[in-house]
């Protein structure tokens, strides 16, 4: 082999070499727009706000959170540091706090948990009923909230333990399911 032909076939290799490299650039470059596409397919919202309209038209109830995002491949909404109030036609509103939750696009069904806290002022009573448990599915059009989960029900020294729970929110029925124990006194 002679030089010339060697130098040929040197300058040839380097150049598939050089094409063949750039071509895997283009490629990892390809996969990264198309991951960073993916990332932001939906929606990302801060300080968010929602009203749902009950069947009368006024606000059903409230729901606000500090974040809420939208993948579009997700049938769910989900929500950092939420708060929901609910108007109920029988007294003061309940409010619903958790750090996460998630929201069915049709805003019917929202599951709360990391932690949830229920409030209500009842007209009865000098301090506000306060129901703490790990999570809550709240479903808007039945007006109920449920939890299969340990719950703790209290109202100033007062105090319900019980595992299960369902609020019937229209009318401010509270129903602990089993094991309950504690002070309540009427």
């Amino acid at each position: 082999m002679t030089a010339r032909t060697f130098l040929t076939v040197a300058i040839l290799g380097a150049a598939a070499l050089g094409a063949w490299s750039w071509q895997q650039t283009l490629q990892v470059e390809k996969d990264r727009n198309e991951a960073a596409s993916a990332d932001v397919a939906g929606f990302y919202m801060r300080a968010a706000s929602f009203v749902a309209p009950g069947p009368d038209g006024q606000p059903l109830y409230r729901l606000i959170a500090s974040e809420m995002t939208h993948a579009v491949d997700s049938e769910l909404i989900e929500m950092l540091d939420v708060r929901v109030e609910y108007s109920q036609e029988t007294g003061a509103p309940w409010v619903v706090t958790a750090p996460r939750g998630k929201v069915r696009l049709d805003w019917e069904t929202l599951r709360l948990d990391g932690g949830v806290t229920v409030m209500v002022h009842a007209q009865d009573r000098e301090q506000p009923i306060v129901l703490v448990t790990p999570d809550v599915l709240l479903e808007a059009v039945a007006q109920r909230a449920s939890t299969a989960s340990e719950v703790r029900f209290t109202s100033g020294t007062d105090f319900l333990n019980a595992v299960g729970m369902s609020v019937d929110l229209k009318d401010g029925f509270v129903r602990l399911e089993s094991e309950v124990n504690g002070r309540f006194t009427p």
